[in-house]
């Protein structure tokens, strides 16, 4: 082999193995939530802050929503922020927050990515997979479910 032969070689072989080192860049180091925002004042409130990551607002707007007589409709949406907010703040509620907004939503592309997010945020990497896959069959084209549907690729 030519002295040229082995540097196209060499240098095809470094190239290659810096691919998958340029992929691991590209992938998140936290998973993405949404909000969701209906006309009801406090779910707007809460839908906002969960926008800004200002998560004990959004808890406290969620909560003022799901515990006033507003529609089913509202408290559901709430329940997707609170599941939200709780997770980002590290809560032990947030699992049953999670799952309340899944049962109150009727298991909306939403709630499914919300709960997935506070599940990888738990560590339980497996179940966090299948509620991204369950949102990625219901709204494969939103931003946040194909954000978090790359990042359980990322890190199998």
């Amino acid at each position: 082999m030519t002295a040229l032969a082995r540097a196209l070689f060499a240098g095809a072989a470094l190239s290659l193995a810096a691919i998958p080192a340029v992929q691991a860049q590209d992938c998140s180091a936290a998973p993405a939530f949404v909000s969701v925002s209906t006309a009801n004042a406090n779910v707007r409130a809460s839908a906002s802050r969960v926008e800004r990551s200002d998560w004990s607002t959004a808890e406290h707007f969620a909560r003022s929503a799901i515990n006033s007589g507003t529609t089913t409709r509202n408290k559901a949406a709430a329940s997707v922020n609170l599941c939200a907010a709780l997770a980002n703040q590290g809560s032990a509620d947030a699992a049953d927050a999670c799952n309340d907004a899944a049962e109150r939503t009727g298991g909306t592309w939403q709630a499914h990515t919300n709960r997935g997010a506070a599940l990888w945020l738990a560590g339980d990497h497996a179940a966090a997979r299948t509620d991204f896959a369950r949102a990625g069959e219901m709204a494969g084209g939103e931003a946040a479910v194909q954000a978090n549907l790359a990042l359980a690729a990322c890190t199998r």
